[in-house]
């Protein structure tokens, strides 16, 4: 009864169900997979007749599945082979469904599978940012849809305050009662520069999506959310409309498998040791200090018997070394070989086995190690008196010996001469003071008696001594050397020590160069953030109060970066910094601490006081100029006036006080920069500004013959004037080549009218006409650039200049093109209506805008 009551309860069960039995292949790895039962939820959900699948391998049913990006065969023959429970969200392309997916197994080889068709649930997530922006167009409706959302938004000032925050929000920040205009979301965030990326992104570009942030709630949870954001109009004033998405679950397992994965990855691949398994003869498996070893690529490796790489009057005791390891024989046993590298140099080493298993077949792991220097080594000791003499006397270093009982030189090797200017007889009859200047004389000296000590009471024997010192040339120069000494009795039961001094002057000259680059911005020479928070804990002191903190903004340096390139906003940065250096106070401290953004130190300083010193700052910027740039900067400041304030408070106030007056400076700034980018580009090319002026016209007219508004035809004339401005970036011999463009020419030139968007859209001013001219190239057909939309999709604006464009170029052709006739023109532009250019457009602009247009 059981079993029936369990199958009519499978049958009727709207959760697709399939029972499974895994196919492995030689190896025991699963490479298939038999369907033995489904339900009719399966059939229903997959499109699958359970008649005409079961007693099939899945590959024969969905032939791609193997090429999917998820290993379905792999990941359920685990399962069948391993027992246990695993459940995964997938997309099968060879269904064409998402599926959410409950995999187990209670008899091995055989595994069942329960999943739900959630292709639905995936697509009401992809139609998220189409609400989030039919929700900015209609705030009341915003608000009757967002109160049931299952996601966290709110909408919160620039400042931080709340202005608005829906009830799932309310859940995630673990909030109660009356939050609005009483609550900051500054709090939320751990890391405060997260949030500055978040606001400076959102100003930038208008908004940002997928965006990980690491938060904390009003109770002190911690938590990871996947966010967006935009800059939006709420209640007549500028906020910021933000979303988060409750990602802690992932981000951890995330974490604790980038961790495992790195340790182990990090361990394997910089091992000092060279590791292999070798299996059949066979190398199956090594790491990056087995190819250093032998001199072979991987893939040769890969192919390489083990055997083959040792030297052949070896390979007889290593081939019984490997029998004896699979048997059980001679496991503590290290065994040394010599090794023929690729390139025929003979290696020596010393290699130790572990019998493992290896993919369910015995195999060897072997840890190897090169004793090539040991083995030298070895020879090297067995050599002559001679050649001992003469490593010493061609040594680059100095090797002494220094006699402690008798307080004497004993020998001195050559290269004192190169390194010291005296000769070795010179140096032996010299005393410690002659060499070591006083300031160091007394560090020498304290350090050998604590050496002596140990010496003594048996603890520093054979131990090595290593110290920094400065030595006097013969000439008086001072010179870094490194000494390195052991103590030892000679055969008269004296004290010597043995020395060898190297000259290290240029790494003392390389170690200064990296301390400053570590503390210094190496593009502007400005300290850095390490240097900033390091010297902020010392500044923040009573004596110093008050102290006030200046946060200083480049306005538009990705304008400058997209209009005139990186190295063009680069130069924007140090000459900003130039500005900074050269009139703060000398002993104001001054950082660069992000892209664009600098802070400023004042210690000993009041708020009237800073704000004459900006003052005085801002006036100087206003008289410099960056070639074709505006050197614009917002300041916000905020004073410690007591102890008890922390200085993170203090930062966040300026940097508000900075985000307030950026607002306003920076539009203002972007509109000037535009007009000199247009400026630019057209006295540049003369062509260019006269072409640009005639569409703009023509699109006036255009407009006026379609009736619209005073306020759409002043846009549209300024969209006509502005439609070529991303060419700014192009070479002269681009815009004024006279044969046709190459098909990289051509895909530099499509470029322009989305570099002229991304310039346009940075101004208030100018973001509606940043769309009309990004889509100017557009086609009815969609057959245009650079997204390929089609009909109604294209803003008529868009429509309109792209027809003024078209007939402008094609009376006054550049380059290689023929002059037509303004009949021709016409005639063209009839023939391409309805497939380039707009059918309504074309027809009024022939037989309305034209004749008039020609007639003034």
């Amino acid at each position: 009864m059981k079993t029936e009551r369990y199958s009519m309860i499978l049958r009727n069960s709207p959760m697709a169900f399939a029972y499974h039995k895994i196919i492995l292949d030689s190896y025991g790895e699963p490479c298939d997979y038999i369907f033995l039962e489904v339900n009719p939820a399966f059939e229903e959900m997959t499109g699958l007749s359970g008649e005409a699948i079961l007693g099939k391998r899945v590959t024969e049913v969905i032939p791609g599945i193997r090429n999917e990006a998820f290993d379905f065969v792999g990941v359920y023959g685990k399962i069948a082979l391993e027992g246990g429970t695993a459940e995964y969200e997938q997309y099968s392309a060879g269904l064409n469904r998402w599926y959410r997916i409950q995999v187990y197994s209670h008899e091995k080889n055989y595994f069942a599978v329960n999943f739900l068709d959630i292709s639905k649930e995936k697509q009401q997530l992809a139609e998220r940012e189409t609400l989030m922006e039919l929700l900015k167009e209609n705030e009341m409706q915003f608000h009757r849809l967002i109160d049931n959302l299952p996601f966290s938004l709110i909408i919160s000032h620039f400042d931080g305050m709340i202005l608005y925050i829906n009830d799932a929000g309310m859940k995630l920040f673990e909030m109660s009662g009356d939050v609005i205009n009483r609550k900051s979301t500054i709090p939320f965030w751990v890391d405060i520069t997260d949030r500055r990326s978040f606001l400076r992104a959102i100003e930038e570009q208008g908004q940002i999506q997928d965006f990980e942030m690491n938060l904390m709630s009003d109770k002190g949870s911690h938590f990871w959310a996947r966010g967006s954001g935009m800059m939006i109009k709420y209640q007549n004033q500028v906020a910021i409309l933000s979303t988060h998405h409750d990602i802690t679950e992932r981000k951890v397992m995330e974490t604790a498998l980038k961790m495992s994965e790195e340790k182990f990855r990090l361990i394997f691949e910089n091992a000092a040791e060279s590791i292999l398994i070798v299996q059949n003869n066979s190398i199956q498996f090594f790491n990056p200090m087995v190819m250093k070893m032998s001199g072979f690529f991987a893939e040769e490796l890969s192919e390489c018997s083990f055997v083959d790489m040792i030297h052949p009057d070896d390979r007889k005791a290593a081939v019984k070394a490997y029998r004896d390891r699979l048997t059980g024989k001679g496991l503590s046993e290290k065994t040394q070989y010599r090794v023929v590298r690729k390139d025929g140099e003979i290696v020596w080493i010393e290699a130790h086995g572990v019998k493992i298993e290896w993919r369910g077949i015995p195999a060897i792991q072997y840890f190897i190690i090169d004793i090539t220097e040991q083995k030298r080594a070895q020879d090297a000791l067995r050599a002559s008196e001679e050649q001992y003499r003469l490593i010493t006397e061609f040594a680059s270093d100095i090797i002494w010996v220094f006699n402690y009982t008798n307080d004497k030189f004993t020998y001195i090797s050559p290269s004192v001469y190169q390194l010291l200017g005296y000769q070795p007889e010179e140096a032996m009859d010299l005393k410690l003071s002659q060499i070591i200047p006083e300031e160091y004389l007394m560090l020498v000296a304290s350090r050998t008696t604590e050496i002596i000590k140990e010496f003594l009471d048996g603890a520093g024997s054979g131990k090595a001594h290593i110290m920094e010192v400065k030595n006097i040339h013969k000439n008086g120069q001072l010179v870094w050397f490194e000494l390195s000494s052991k103590y030892r009795y000679n055969q008269r039961n004296e004290i010597e020590i043995v020395g060898v001094s190297r000259n290290i002057e240029e790494r003392k000259k390389a170690e200064k160069e990296v301390l400053y680059l570590s503390y210094h911005d190496q593009m502007t020479g400005l300290y850095n953030r390490r240097f900033y928070e390091e010297e902020l804990r010392r500044i923040d002191h009573i004596r110093n109060l008050p102290i006030t903190l200046v946060l200083a903004d480049v306005n538009g340096l990705k304008l400058t970066n997209d209009a005139f390139g990186h190295i063009a906003g680069d130069q924007l940065l140090i000459k900003t910094a130039e500005v900074l250096t050269r009139e703060f106070r000398q002993g104001d401290l001054i950082a660069r601490i992000g892209g664009d953004e600098f802070v400023i130190l004042l210690p000993r300083t009041d708020g009237e006081e800073t704000d004459r010193i900006i003052a005085r700052i801002k006036k100087a910027l206003a008289a410099e100029r960056c070639g074709n740039t505006v050197v614009s900067v917002s300041f916000g400041a905020a004073t410690k006036q007591s102890m008890a304030q922390e200085m993170e408070s203090i930062f966040i106030e300026a940097e508000n006080t900075m985000y307030r007056r950026k607002l306003n400076e920076s539009s203002s700034m972007r509109n000037e920069t535009i007009k000199i980018i247009t400026h630019a580009l057209y006295t540049k090319n003369h062509t260019e500004e006269a072409h640009s002026r005639r569409v703009g016209r023509l699109c006036g007219k255009i407009a006026e013959a379609m009736e619209m508004s005073e306020e759409a035809i002043n846009e549209i004339i300024t969209a006509g004037f502005l439609h070529d401005i991303g060419k700014i970036g192009m070479e002269e011999k681009l815009l004024s080549k006279a044969e046709p463009f190459s098909e990289e020419e051509w895909e530099e030139y499509r470029r322009h009218s989305e570099k002229g968007y991304q310039i346009l859209k940075a101004s208030s001013e100018f973001a509606q006409v940043a769309q009309y001219v990004l889509c100017h190239h557009e086609q009815m057909d969609g057959q245009g650039y650079p997204r390929g939309i089609a009909g109604e999709d294209i803003p008529i604006q868009s429509r309109i200049l792209r027809l003024a464009d078209a007939f402008d170029t094609m009376v006054h052709p550049r380059g290689y093109e023929e002059v037509m006739t303004k009949e021709d023109a016409i005639r063209r532009i009839r023939e391409l209506a309805g497939t380039e250019f707009d059918l309504q457009i074309a027809e009024l602009f022939a037989t309305k805008v034209l004749p008039e247009y020609l007639s003034e």
